[in-house]
């Protein structure tokens, strides 16, 4: 009876530790794609100046197109594809096991990268940036841009009803 109840807290264990992961497969795999009026602008590789923490950029122009309503995005995140011929940076922090590189907003008054989230009115245009390994020449990431074998940006994009009420949904884009 001993050796019983010992397997099924074990079991039980196994079980619990595997819903955290079972939750972001399922959120991954099946997150909407379907936000019309968000359009993306995956613009030329920039190579900011020596000194830079970044020395190779993929720069995202996301803007606002829901005519009268504005939107927030929040909780964005990067993960290159397996099949990408790009590497991140070396200098860019990522989450060990779901290798999701955090991403930031631009910020107004700094016109830096350090917004975990953005508000956009209809018509305005905020970006975020990937960052490649400047070892890849600029026609390499070009190459991978135009055959979008980049990665997925994923976020969270919440935008408000007649009533007031926040509808809140994941997005997911090909790059």
């Amino acid at each position: 009876m001993m050796y019983l109840s010992n397997l099924l807290f074990t079991l039980l264990g196994v079980v619990l530790g595997w819903i955290p992961q079972v939750y972001s497969w399922g959120r991954d795999r099946f997150t909407s794609t379907k936000a019309p009026w968000i359009t993306f602008r995956v613009r030329e590789p920039h190579r900011p100046p020596p000194g830079a923490t970044y020395l190779c950029k993929i720069l995202v122009d996301i803007t606002n197109q829901l005519p009268g309503q504005s939107v927030r995005l929040a909780a964005a995140y990067f993960v290159f594809a397996k099949s990408s011929p790009l590497r991140p940076d070396p200098m860019w922090s990522r989450e060990y096991k779901t290798k999701r590189f955090h991403l930031r907003f631009v910020s107004s008054k700094t016109k830096q990268h350090d917004w975990r989230d953005v508000y956009l009115r209809t018509g305005e245009t905020n970006n975020t940036f990937i960052g490649v390994d400047p070892q890849h020449s600029d026609e390499d990431i070009k190459q991978a841009i135009r055959a979008e074998n980049v990665g997925r940006l994923y976020f969270q994009m919440t935008r408000w009803t007649d009533s007031g009420r926040p509808k809140t949904r994941w997005v997911r884009v090909k790059i």
